[in-house]
């Protein structure tokens, strides 16, 4: 009876221990069970983590590591010492074993088909494993920088890593040629994992300054750090959502660190006509009723029509549609009480009147429906409140004149025959 119980309280001692982290170096989403999955160095085992945050046991007594994991169809590959092993992502089940002649396998990626591409840490080497036929090539060796996460990117062609030590350049391999080259110098030091958001934006976690750093789309630049502080952290992997993706870490003090992105969302404002977005973006286009403006390519635009207007702006490789803002105060009507500024005739196809009430100076501009200027003047001595503006020369169509008049302005669309 005491035996029983004792072997009953072990196996609950060690069912407890195989669901906690310890020493995790890899973590990867696993979209087809909604989950996601993380190596455990410390104890040899991969673990499963819900959405709802519970750690469950995946794999046990992986005989090196588990370092690097990947997915790859429906089994998980993990980088055990010199060995590229896998599991299916369904039972658990060792599936895959293949020697590679490494001699610290660490970080790992794949092609999404049939390749896995494994960095050797020690043995400064990258590797690519054919997950059909159980053989492997090395694609490059005595790498001048030690080489440690890896991410595949198959529309440029090569694979990106990021490396060990001081001033840790961010890599690439042309899987044409095996050429290396350096793609971007960084100030970072001991630089562990790479991947990549749904908007193309780089993030790398470097145990130099403790923190997730953010590279725009073309690698180009400095990096931003990305809030909040993380403890030697390892390797990364990013969950993509439609309206948010999600940043998975691997901490060495056996935690986990998530870090959402959000997906571009574009809101209009509006004051005195100027709509502007209440986000900076990359890029911006504005359109009025479905159709783009010219030229109107900023935060802000000024409307010079009545209509729906929306714009689409760009982050990275995302793009996004406003809401959409309608303008109805500009019109033909009057305003302002001391001026009643009328324009006639219109349509008209030779000239323009405009008279008020009690003026002498007067500004107007023409704008085509584009909002691009066409004519401006400025008149001073009127006499009789009267100005005859012509337009015989404009191709006939649709445009706004801008009236300014002491400190009233307005805005009338005409039509030119």
């Amino acid at each position: 009876m005491n035996k029983l119980l004792l072997v009953c309280i072990s196996l609950f001692a060690f069912a407890s221990h195989s669901q906690t982290l310890n020493s995790p170096e890899s973590i990867e989403w696993d979209e087809a069970n909604n989950r996601w999955l993380i190596s455990n160095t410390g104890n040899g085992t991969i673990l499963a983590r819900s959405t709802a945050g519970v750690l469950s046991s995946f794999v046990s007594g992986v005989p090196s590591g588990p370092y690097g994991i990947e997915i790859l169809g429906n089994v998980l590959y993990a980088c055990s010492g010199t060995t590229i092993r896998g599991y299916n992502l369904t039972t658990g089940a060792s599936v895959f074993s293949l020697n590679v002649g490494a001699t610290f396998l660490n970080g790992l990626t794949s092609d999404g088909v049939n390749f896995l591409y494994a960095t050797d840490f020690s043995g400064k080497k990258i590797i690519k494993i054919d997950t059909a036929t159980t053989t492997y090539t090395t694609l490059a060796t005595g790498l001048a920088k030690t080489p440690n996460g890896i991410l595949y990117e198959g529309e440029n062609n090569r694979c990106l890593y990021v490396t060990w030590g001081t001033n840790a350049s961010i890599m690439a391999i042309d899987l044409t040629t095996n050429a290396i080259s350096t793609v971007l110098a960084t100030t970072l030091s001991n630089c562990d994992g790479i991947t990549k958001d749904g908007c193309g934006f780089y993030y790398v976690t470097s145990w130099g300054n403790n923190k997730l750093n953010k590279f725009n789309n073309t690698l180009t630049g400095s990096p931003t750090v990305v809030p909040g502080t993380l403890s030697s952290p390892a390797d990364i992997d990013c969950k993509n959502g439609s309206i948010e993706d999600v940043i998975g870490i691997t901490n060495n003090s056996n935690t986990l660190s998530f870090v959402t992105v959000p997906k571009p969302a574009v809101i209009i404002v509006e004051n005195s006509n100027v709509l502007s977005t209440t986000t900076t973006f990359q890029t911006y286009q504005w359109y009025l009723d479905s159709v783009l403006i010219s030229g109107a390519n900023s935060q802000s635009y000024t409307a010079t029509l009545n209509g729906s207007y929306t714009c689409v702006v760009t982050e990275g490789n995302c793009d996004s549609t406003s809401n959409v803002y309608s303008i109805t105060t500009l019109s033909n009507q009057n305003f302002g009480n001391n001026n009643a500024i009328v324009v006639y005739p219109n349509p008209s196809s030779d000239v323009l009147n405009i008279t008020g009430n009690e003026f002498t100076t007067i500004e107007y501009t023409i704008l085509n429906m584009l909002g691009q200027e066409v004519f401006s003047a400025t008149k001073t001595n009127v006499i009789n409140n009267k100005v005859t503006v012509p337009i015989s020369n404009l191709e006939k169509g649709n445009y706004i004149i801008q009236i300014k008049i002491k400190d009233t302005l307005k805005k009338v669309k005409f039509t030119k025959m």
